[in-house]
């Protein structure tokens, strides 16, 4: 099951490099926001109004979606990865680590809600692990 994970996490790995940078060579990005839920807000208030709901449905939504498999693959490719804590921390200094890219290379915005939609799913993916997994994996020591 780990070979497996892993080679999972490989692949998801290399989809999140294009996703996050490789599609956004030759578009002006580099924008910074720092104040939490200020992006939600706007695109909360867009879905409200019935306006770009596509737009804001894939920011919000994908934001949390795509770090779904962060949360699940982690644990399953690595011991150390099955507590919680380490698996959150781990996964925080990685995302911060793509908002600051995202910054330096311009390619996309350093956005703090990115940071916190983006824990919440691979939060949500540590779950539905430990719910397919935790337990045996508790057990096995």
């Amino acid at each position: 099951m780990k070979q497996i994970g892993r080679i999972l996490f490989a692949l998801y790995a290399l989809l999140m490099l294009w996703l996050l940078f490789g599609q956004r060579i030759g578009q002006n990005g580099g924008g910074v926001n720092l104040i939490p839920f200020a992006t939600a807000a706007d695109f909360l208030r867009l879905l409200a109004a019935g306006q770009n709901v596509r737009h804001a449905v894939i920011n919000l939504a994908g934001n949390i979606v795509m770090f779904v498999p962060l949360g699940l693959l982690l644990p399953l490719c690595s011991a150390s990865m099955r507590r919680f804590g380490r698996c959150m921390a781990v996964c925080t200094a990685g995302i911060v680590c793509v908002e600051l890219m995202q910054l330096l290379t311009r390619l996309g915005v350093c956005d703090i809600d990115d940071l916190i939609l983006n824990l919440i799913g691979v939060a949500m993916g540590y779950g539905i692990w430990w719910a397919l997994f935790g337990k045996r994996a508790e057990n096995k020591g």
